[in-house]
């Protein structure tokens, strides 16, 4: 039976293995599209904005996108189902718990197990052993007609933008129904109790609801004398579902049209805002869990375990937030292609730009070389004067010998050039007046090297490396060089 037992456990251990290699992905996945959907988020907020105010009902309206604000009867009322009715709110939200056994495995395949508050019954043993069973019943109420003002406004796909507030049980009388009479109020909730051995299968209730308002703003389609809901984007997919993007202006929202406009506004923000983070935490937890699975037969090494624990936790928080931001930035982008076109072209203004003033660069650096060379650039080889320039600069130190100043050698096998062509450019580099150089001499030929450098339209990195390593070897510093390269820069482009 042990040996039973411990293939049993492995068997356990190895299903959740493959079960959080499965589940991880799929977490990323989902909140990968539910970052995505939430940048197109429809923005109800700015269709009402372009609605037009509706003074009073009248056919001159038929079919148009309208507002109307209007006082509303603050003891409206709604069938409470468990209750006799709930009086005063727009809407109401019932949100049922069952207290229920929890299951937690560890890595290394121990179980623990607790008794919690949950909004459905969770699948394992010991439920299935004391026979939960889950009779009350999560649920949002609406009225099937709103009265605003003079207009009277289908409740069918009706939204609200207005902040919900618990509803006291106090205020609240239990109906004679067959689980309305089996409720008690204690505190917040109306129990269920069931008299089970530590009070498993305990249910319980609370409600939250949006208060009439006395002055409200209806925003939505006026149709047959009415106000309806609009569909101004069609959204039908699971991903819009799960994050609740229905594409449909027909609100009923506190306050004159001013007012209303700015909680619509607040609400989609922070709706927004949510939604990342529940995206970020699920594509977060994604990467843990599948990093997790994956390193989780390592957990139980002394010490190892526990690095490789704080190890899945900063990857995947890196992971998540690097993915997080990419996918909301690529989304909020591709749904508003507006700005992504403004950043293109400014992109190509400002490179149009710097390539003009690049080429008007190049153009003086040539002109003034070309003066003081007395002769026409074009006609000559840059890389061989910059390699020239070098070579002098290296007579400032000692002799030269291309074998032992490395960055002489790769500035010539990056060109091309044969022994013979070396020694060519080194004799004349040798041959030329000014080689004995001393301090202001040297400081003309850096100021040429880098003129010479410049002269192609750039400084590339590997000039730029080049000339550091000749300036150290000569005393300048690479503070000093930088602040040189830029001053030969102002004096051009002056």
């Amino acid at each position: 039976f042990p040996t039973k037992g411990k293939v049993n456990m492995a068997d356990s251990k190895n299903k959740n293995k493959i079960a959080g290699i499965a589940l991880g992905p799929t977490l990323i996945v989902i909140g990968i599209l539910a970052l995505w959907s939430n940048e197109g988020r429809f923005d109800y907020a700015e269709a009402a904005r372009a609605t037009k105010t509706m003074d009073a009902p009248t056919t001159e309206f038929d079919n148009e996108l309208i507002s109307y604000t209007g006082s509303m009867e603050t003891d409206l009322t709604i069938p409470g189902e468990y209750v006799e009715s709930l009086v005063g709110y727009l809407t109401v939200s019932r949100r049922a718990e069952i207290y229920a056994w929890e299951e937690d495995e560890d890595n290394d395949g121990n179980v623990t197990w607790s008794r919690e508050w949950m909004s459905i019954v969770k699948s394992n043993s010991r439920n299935s052993r004391d026979d939960v069973r889950q009779e009350l019943s999560s649920k949002v109420f609406l009225d099937d007609t709103y009265t605003v003002g003079k207009l009277t406004i289908n409740g069918k796909s009706i939204e609200f933008a207005d902040t919900s507030e618990s509803i006291p049980t106090s205020t609240l009388t239990l109906n004679t129904s067959e689980k309305g009479s089996k409720l008690q109020k204690q505190g917040n909730y109306l129990y269920l109790a069931k008299s089970k051995a530590n009070q498993v299968g305990d249910e319980r209730v609370n409600y939250s609801g949006i208060p009439v308002p006395v002055t409200a703003t209806y925003f939505g389609k006026y149709e047959d004398e009415r106000g309806v809901a609009h569909q101004a984007e069609q959204k039908g997919g699971i991903i819009e579902g799960l994050i609740g993007d229905t594409g449909v202006l027909h609100f009923i929202v506190a306050g004159d049209r001013s007012v209303a406009l700015n909680t619509m506004q607040q609400h989609l923000a922070m709706i927004k805002w949510l939604w990342r983070f529940i995206g970020f935490v699920l594509i977060t937890t994604g990467f843990g869990t599948m990093f997790g699975a994956v390193a989780g037969f390592l957990y139980h090494v002394p010490l190892l375990g526990s690095i490789i624990q704080s190890g899945v936790v900063i990857v995947s928080l890196t992971l998540g937030t690097t993915v997080s931001i990419i996918t909301i930035s690529a989304g909020y982008l591709m749904h508003n292609l507006w700005i992504l076109a403004l950043m293109i072209a400014v992109g190509v203004a400002l490179f149009v730009l710097c390539r003009r003033r690049g080429l008007k660069s190049q153009a003086n650096f040539k002109q003034g070389l070309a003066l003081d060379m007395g002769q026409d650039l074009d006609k000559v080889d840059l890389a061989e004067l910059e390699f020239i320039e070098l070579v002098r600069l290296c007579f400032a130190d000692k002799d030269v010998h291309i074998e032992e100043r490395k960055y002489l050698t790769k500035w010539a096998e990056k060109q091309g050039w044969s022994k013979e062509k070396i020694a060519e450019l080194v004799a004349k580099a040798k041959s030329d007046e000014g080689t004995k150089t001393d301090g202001n001499a040297t400081d003309s030929h850096i100021r040429h090297l880098i003129r010479l450098a410049l002269a192609d339209g750039e400084l590339s990195p590997f000039e730029f490396n080049t000339i550091s390593q000749v300036a150290v070897e000569v005393g300048y510093s690479q503070s000093e060089l930088r602040k040189l390269i830029k001053q030969i820069k102002g004096s051009v482009a002056a």
